[in-house]
């Protein structure tokens, strides 16, 4: 139970998109190491390079984290949409500022202390030793809109994660390009950024 997270499928759009980005092969062993359980939701950030024109906003991005048990322990389902804020301090993240920029979504104030304890449940039904239950930690984007015109040619994006105080973000995807995956008319369906 909770040995990865599960990192869902990246979608950029709010579309179904089939299939998922490719994971970096280096999240892959950061990912098969990681205790998701052990996560300080104050801490807990997705880092999002994204092409100049294209902008996340707060609510794109949605943590889900379930626990699914027997009596008496209870399950969890929690649901956080996370806040957007300007990239900032982002170690382990670059971006050229002539066509990408940085933005971080990460668990508002108000919902750190709910994540938290749905975070205790789990690694308190973890320490019974009892192994019937079954648990997720997933991470989707599923919107964004435009800030301005998209130029010609690939619109590249990249994912990365923190979930420990100290430590830099790592890379989640590689590179994706969002206009091969999602398509021109997709992309052109976004709605205007407000304030951009």
């Amino acid at each position: 139970m909770f040995k990865q997270i599960s990192h869902g499928c990246i979608l950029v759009a709010a579309l179904a998109v089939a299939g998922c980005a490719s994971v970096a092969p280096s999240a892959l062993f950061k990912l098969a190491a990681l205790d998701p359980l052990s996560a300080d939701p104050e801490v807990l950030a997705i880092a999002a390079v994204m092409p100049a024109a294209l902008k996340l906003r707060t609510g794109d991005v949605v943590l889900d984290f379930s626990l699914q048990v027997s009596a008496p322990a209870g399950s969890v389902h929690e649901v956080v949409p996370l806040e957007i804020v300007d990239g900032g301090k982002t170690p382990g993240v670059v971006a050229s500022p002539s066509f990408e920029h940085i933005q971080q979504a990460r668990v508002a104030a108000k919902d750190v202390d709910r994540l938290a304890a749905g975070l205790a449940k789990a690694r308190a039904y973890r320490e019974t030793g009892r192994r019937d239950g079954k648990g997720s930690i997933s991470v989707t984007i599923k919107g964004g809109c435009r800030a301005g015109a998209t130029r010609d040619g690939s619109l590249t994006a990249a994912i990365y994660m923190r979930v420990k105080p100290g430590e830099k973000f790592f890379p989640l995807t590689t590179a994706i390009n969002l206009r091969e995956l999602l398509g021109n008319d997709a992309i052109a369906r976004l709605p205007a950024c407000q304030n951009s």
